[in-house]
């Protein structure tokens, strides 16, 4: 455009005044076309800009949406594996759940018969604690009759009381407790020595007996034993100093 117009003056100065009309429609057929270019260039270059805008804009999103894609991938990818390790480990559970399900099947008879010799045991033992060993017995029982008690719950209740019969073995104590000896009833102290005998005292510390279990009975013993008797029931009570004791365990001969 510079050029043409450089072109138009030097054609105003070449050229007399009679040219002027002449001049003015030849740079309206020169200009006119130039500027259209121009214009059409300045369009050109706008609609260039634009574009370069909009090429940024869609590569800038692509990436973004490309970086998104990796993310959503890895996360799939995770997903996928923690779905495997969660089928996995259910997997796993429901095994134990099976393998416990068949152990319970078979524990329940094993503690139905465990129950049942614990109940001959309490019945052919020495009768001390009778009715609290009676009572946790029949709990047991009930809670055996009851389909709504975990096959857990009886296996922990027969430990239990398995635990505490063979607890009595292993140490002693002095309990009250009303005895029939010789037809007579009276309160007296039993003396327990582990489960291996019964020894009984009357409160007033003057007469002293023995549980004799071949004859499933109460018996008077010697006077001779009614101070060692004492001093049983003393050391158990912790009111006197362990000693040693001279006790009839086995067959005692009648006064």
């Amino acid at each position: 455009m510079k050029n043409a117009i450089k072109i138009y003056l030097a054609l105003i100065f070449l050229f007399p005044p009679a040219f002027l009309h002449a001049k003015d429609e030849f740079a309206g057929k020169i200009i006119k076309p130039v500027k259209k270019s121009v214009d059409i260039r300045q369009a050109t270059q706008k609609e260039e800009d634009r574009w370069e805008d909009e090429k940024a804009r869609l590569v800038l999103e692509y990436k973004n949406l490309e970086m998104e894609k990796q993310n959503l991938l890895a996360l799939s990818q995770s997903l996928n594996k923690d779905n495997t390790d969660y089928k996995t480990t259910i997997a796993s559970y429901k095994k134990r759940i099976d393998d416990i399900n068949e152990i319970s099947a078979e524990l329940l008879p094993y503690l139905t018969d465990v129950l049942k010799r614990l109940d001959g045991s309490v019945a052919e033992s020495l009768p001390f604690l009778s009715a609290e060993r009676s009572s946790r017995l029949e709990n047991i029982h009930k809670i055996f009759e009851n389909p709504k008690v975990t096959t857990a719950e009886k296996f922990r209740k027969v430990m239990e009381a398995l635990q505490v019969e063979a607890e009595y073995g292993n140490n002693v104590e002095v309990y009250q407790e009303s005895v029939k000896v010789d037809g007579s009833v009276m309160v007296v102290n039993i003396f327990r020595l582990g489960r291996l005998s019964l020894f009984f005292q009357t409160l007033d510390a003057k007469t002293s007996g023995y549980y004799n279990p071949a004859e499933s009975s109460w018996i008077f013993l010697p006077d001779k034993y009614n101070m060692e008797v004492g001093k049983a029931i003393d050391m158990a009570n912790k009111r006197r100093s362990i000693d040693m004791l001279v006790l009839p365990l086995g067959k005692v001969v009648a006064r």
